[in-house]
């Protein structure tokens, strides 16, 4: 709109003040004097389209005349500062969206340009620059400056492409697998995240490639980046090494490629290609081996549980399921040493702070491998192994009863998987049966049959089956969140066994209020539920208050000792029925309650307060047709 920013940022200076002299805007600015002046002549060029003027008041400085001209011009830039500031609300904020400018520019910017982006003066912005040169530091990238030019970030294309994962990147558990935050939408506007991610899922489907789902996301966000830095003909320095065990990997990587150099238009250096073949086989779990590497993984998984038994006494050795489990673990680390280093472990403070004592198994049993004159292992491998033992340590107090079958969707890997699946074993013995723990790739291309339940640390846009979401940094919290839905569900199948299809009708006949109590009744009784005497003390209280409570449901029902069991007959007809003067009903749920059954029947009437509210509702259990019909209305 202005030529340039400052020539906005002065008109909206004058448009706020009544007067502003040419000494203070030129402070304000960092500018000369003469700047200023040339400034409004322009502004003025600018302004002349909108019958508005700047004009010099000697000794009081510069007037913006005919401000009711340039209302709209003035509220639209309004709008769109705001707009954008509110984005950047916090410190922090301004902090990464400034290190996002310095690491994707071209060319240096000025402290004018990067005070104009994130919306602060120029001494914050050099105190953000300062943060960030020690931010930087680890990644031996530095920000230079040049006098009157700017700033720019500089160092080797690897470490910048590192920074971008790790700091711009946001890797929250509860949404950074199951979908693309706002963030890195923004920071690849021109890339398609979905159709990126449809892809990797294309060649590397979930059933055939054991990786995690916080992997796969990584490595989708991995090709975003070389994307990214490729098509600003930014290619990697120097060739890494990298090792191919599966010949189908390769194959299925070279594809892959192909099809995002297409689509991108983009072609990958090898170096680039050695770069995202890293990226992807340092997490990547292999399914081919020799027979040879089979051997010496079980050699190794038998070595390591015979150390945590001799040294502290904890018998795993029999767990086949543990053996299952560290043998994938432990075949993705056929990749060379220098691949293991980039293996992060996004939940090693947790998993050190609540798994303690299983981390100190995993750290004695590698400490003492013949295996670590071929292999490093780092803190964060160790505290994989630590999660696959604390498993192994709750699933041995395991009890097998009859339970809910529940599947377990785990976004961060096979050994996260694991513990959550053993712990919810131990707390929910009684009531639970895992029949399966996935991953959220293999969950979306899963026809889910016979589950009960669903238990995902991601979220889930599940209608058909019931799901808890949890968060595995506060397992306390999620076994509380999974304990108050079993307990829902159980107060919910107490309520529902309430009604059966032989206490349920639907008629069209006109039938008098009494006759209908009546017959029944006498239904009740023939089934030895209630007493001869059940309807006419239920006439008798209808006589005193009648039960309608809304323009369609009524509750007949009596106070009986004598009831044996709590049942309610429900009767549904499509001819309304006179219930009193003036009233008709539709509904009749009439109520047999047993002295015992108290709590029952409070689930009941807790149930029709909401139905009450409900007028949608109550209609669909008047149209129901059949019992299935009632219950699905019901639930």
């Amino acid at each position: 709109m202005f030529a340039y920013k400052r020539l906005e940022q002065l008109f909206q200076r004058l448009y706020v003040e009544e007067n502003c002299s040419s000494e203070k805007l030129a402070s304000e600015f960092s500018v000369s004097k003469r700047t200023i002046r040339n400034d409004i002549h322009e502004l003025n060029d600018f302004l002349e389209t909108y019958d508005s003027k700047v004009i010099l008041k000697r000794g009081v400085g510069y007037e913006l005349l005919g401000k009711e001209h340039v209302q709209p011009l003035y509220q639209e830039l309004s709008n769109q500062s705001s707009s954008a500031a509110q984005q950047l609300e916090s410190s922090e904020d301004r902090i990464k969206q400034l290190l996002l400018l310095l690491l994707l520019s071209e060319k240096e910017l000025s402290i004018d340009e990067l005070c104009n982006k994130i919306f602060v003066g120029r001494t914050t912005v050099l105190g953000y620059i300062r943060q960030l040169r020690l931010l930087l530091a680890p990644y031996n990238l530095k920000i230079t400056s040049k006098i009157n030019i700017g700033y720019k970030v500089v160092g080797d294309e690897a470490a910048i492409r590192e920074v971008i994962s790790d700091q711009l990147i946001e890797k929250n558990f509860e949404s950074y697998i199951s979908q693309f935050s706002p963030s890195e939408s923004k920071l690849f506007k021109e890339i398609n995240l979905e159709e990126l991610a449809g892809f990797v899922t294309e060649y590397f489907p979930p059933d055939h490639y054991n990786i995690s789902d916080y992997n796969r996301k990584n490595f989708v966000i991995h090709l975003a980046i070389g994307i990214l830095r490729v098509k600003k003909r930014h290619h990697l320095e120097e060739l890494t090494n990298h090792f191919m065990v599966d010949e189908n990997i390769q194959t299925a990587t070279i594809r892959l490629l192909a099809v995002v150099e297409k689509k991108y238009q983009v072609t990958f250096d090898p170096q680039d290609r050695t770069w995202l073949y890293n990226h992807l086989f340092s997490d990547l779990q292999h399914g081919a081996y020799s027979s040879h590497q089979m051997e010496k993984i079980y050699d190794f998984i038998d070595q390591m549980l015979l150390e945590i038994y001799e040294i502290i006494g904890e018998d795993l050795t029999n767990d086949e399921t543990l053996r299952n489990d560290l043998f994938i673990h432990f075949s993705s680390y056929l990749t060379l040493k220098t691949l293991l280093k980039n293996k992060k472990n996004p939940l090693l403070p947790e998993i050190k702070k609540n798994f303690s004592y299983a981390f100190e198994l995993a750290v004695l049993a590698t400490n003492n491998s013949q295996w670590l004159n071929d292999f490093e292992f780092t803190e964060d491998d160790i505290g994989y192994l630590a999660l696959h033992i604390a498993a192994a340590i709750e699933r041995k107090k395991e009890q097998q009863q009859n339970k809910k079958r529940i599947l377990v969707v785990c976004g961060q890997g096979v050994s996260t998987g694991r513990l959550i699946e053993a712990m919810l074993k131990k707390r929910f013995a009684e009531k639970l049966e895992i029949i399966d723990t996935i991953s959220y790739a293999s969950y979306k291309t899963t026809t889910l049959t016979n589950v009960d339940l669903l238990i995902s640390t991601v979220p889930l846009k599940e209608k058909q089956i019931p799901v808890v979401q949890i968060d595995f940094l506060n397992i306390k919290q999620a076994m509380e969140k999974i304990d108050r839905l079993l307990i829902d569900e159980e107060e919910k199948r107490n309520f529902l066994s309430l009604f059966s299809p032989a206490l349920f009708a639907v008629n069209n006949q006109k039938i008098s209020r009494d006759n209908l109590i009546t017959s029944l009744g006498e239904i009740l009784h023939a089934q030895g539920i209630v007493s001869s005497d059940f309807t006419q003390k239920v006439i008798e209280r209808e006589q005193i208050a009648p039960t309608n409570v809304t323009k369609l449901i009524a509750i007949p029902h009596a106070i009986d000792s004598s009831i044996k069991e709590t049942k309610i007959f429900v009767y549904i007809s499509t001819e309304p029925i006179t219930w009193r003067e003036d009233a008709t009903v539709q509904i009749i749920f009439l109520l047999a309650v047993a002295e015992e059954d108290k709590e029952k029947l409070q689930a009941f009437f807790e149930y029709l307060s909401d139905l009450v509210e409900n007028k949608k509702l109550q209609q669909k259990i008047a149209d129901a047709k059949n019992f299935e019909n009632f219950l699905g209305a019901m639930m």
